[in-house]
């Protein structure tokens, strides 16, 4: 039986074949990059362009919208490879850059989580202190958090931590915070580190308008999620500020 030493996790709502980046060239990035490809489809559009894609190993096809926290955990459980990537369908991504990620989740001490983008934050008050992008670091960093568009996430500290990324934030918004603090918690770490070789354009989250987002087959407003979801973790993390 072979062994998979790379797991690439990629939850999928829109094609957006009209954008620069999108599931197809991400896929066609991926061609030459060695590790098993895993899809999860949430829209019948994506399942229906994408299923027969030589690239794609595995697939999950939602009947609806499972949102970001949900969709990585399925990834992550679907995975065999000793370390997992989490990667958005809008990312433009060079194998150094994968390469990079994996090397320094695996020699970095206690890293569960390694990014190229993260923040130090303060929670109590739900605001950044810190923000690192592509650029303006030249040594990794302990963060409290990992940018969601594209980490690398070391399998076996995961799991034996009995970590997971909480569903109570779908569809989206706070599971990266959240994840940070499981990971202190655990006494583990998170690390931005010095790569480049990547690109992404900011979707949903970097969005100014009350944009809307079909999840578990219904209408939700962005602006409506992210506050609920703020005071879930409040309510989780700060009981006491409240």
């Amino acid at each position: 039986m072979d062994t998979i030493s790379r797991s690439f996790v990629i939850p999928i709502l829109h094609l957006d074949s009209d954008k620069k980046y999108n599931i197809f060239s991400l896929l066609d990035d991926l061609r030459d990059i060695p590790g098993e490809v895993i899809c999860i489809f949430n829209s019948d559009a994506s399942y229906q362009a994408l299923s027969s894609h030589e690239r794609i190993d595995k697939y999950i096809h939602n009947s609806v919208n499972i949102g970001v926290s949900r969709s990585w955990n399925a990834g992550i459980n679907m995975s065999e490879g000793e370390v997992v990537f989490i990667l958005n369908a809008d990312l433009h991504v060079r194998q150094e850059a994968v390469d990079q990620l994996e090397r320094h989740l695996l020699h970095l001490p206690d890293a569960v989580l390694v990014g190229p983008e993260g923040t130090i934050n303060d929670y109590a008050n739900l605001e950044i202190l810190q923000y690192f992008r592509k650029g303006n670091f030249d040594q990794p960093f302990r963060t409290h958090d990992i940018s969601g568009f594209f980490f690398a996430l070391h399998k076996l500290r995961f799991l034996e931590h009995k970590l997971q990324f909480d569903v109570r934030y779908s569809p989206c918004f706070m599971e990266e915070w959240d994840m940070g603090m499981q990971i202190l918690t655990a006494g583990l770490a998170c690390y931005v580190v010095p790569v480049q070789e990547y690109d992404h354009e900011w979707g949903i989250s970097g969005a100014v308008e009350n944009v809307p987002i079909n999840y578990m087959g219904r209408v939700v407003y962005r602006h409506e999620v992210l506050q609920g979801n703020q005071r879930k973790f409040l309510e989780k993390w700060f009981p006491h500020t409240k």
